[in-house]
């Protein structure tokens, strides 16, 4: 199987990926007794760069394969970084609110001194971001999108327009929030026309920051 890594989430504040459609954050500690219930074990893990950090779990019966090193270092590295711990989940709550802190006054300081802000992208962990951070139309001019399936919608909750990727270049903005993170080199290569113009994108997570590439 593969999934998000949970002590990827924790690590680095992906908190907007915790949505009404996925029903739970995996880590391999209890996978071992999970699967030991029924005769299987973990015999190997490989870890993925996708969707923010993600690992590939392989589960066999008991014996029939050779348990590889990657299973003892990933435990190993979870029991390391107090992932199942009460402490370190209220510490997880605590960053999320600076998150959000650092997040807001970033963009309230760049509409303060005249400048011009959108979204890249309408992924579902975008509008989980937006609703929890209560960002809507007084900041953000509209989202950009190339689905069709999106284009001359609204986002949920905060009621932004979504526009084809096209109006960047169209209208110039200032900024553009790139809500789907996870895929920024890609996004934006993709929009390397935007910032030939003179465009900056701002990364919200793990911490908000400006980029021009």
């Amino acid at each position: 199987m593969e999934a998000p890594h949970f002590q990827t989430l924790i690590e680095n504040l992906e908190y907007d990926t915790i949505y009404h459609e996925h029903l739970s954050y995996l880590s391999l500690k209890p996978m071992v007794p999970f699967f030991k219930k029924f005769g299987f074990e973990v015999f190997d893990v490989h870890k993925q760069n996708i969707h923010g950090g993600s690992f590939r779990v392989f589960v066999g019966r008991k014996g029939k394969h050779k348990v590889e090193p990657a299973v003892a270092k990933t435990l190993k590295e979870e029991a390391a970084s107090g992932l199942h711990s009460e402490k370190t989940l209220r510490q997880f709550a605590k960053n999320v609110e600076k998150n959000r802190a650092e997040l807001l006054w970033l963009l309230r300081d760049l509409k303060h001194k005249g400048k011009s802000i959108v979204a890249v992208s309408a992924p579902a962990k975008g509008m989980t971001l937006l609703n929890y951070a209560k960002i809507g139309g007084e900041t953000l001019d509209f989202v950009t999108e190339k689905s069709t399936l999106k284009i001359g919608r609204f986002t949920p909750g905060s009621h932004i327009p979504v526009l084809p990727d096209s109006e960047l270049l169209a209208k110039k903005p200032d900024y553009a929030l790139l809500l789907a993170w996870n895929f920024a080199p890609e996004i934006m290569a993709n929009l390397k026309e935007y910032v030939k113009k003179g465009g900056r994108f701002i990364i919200p997570i793990p911490k908000p920051r400006i980029v021009s590439a």
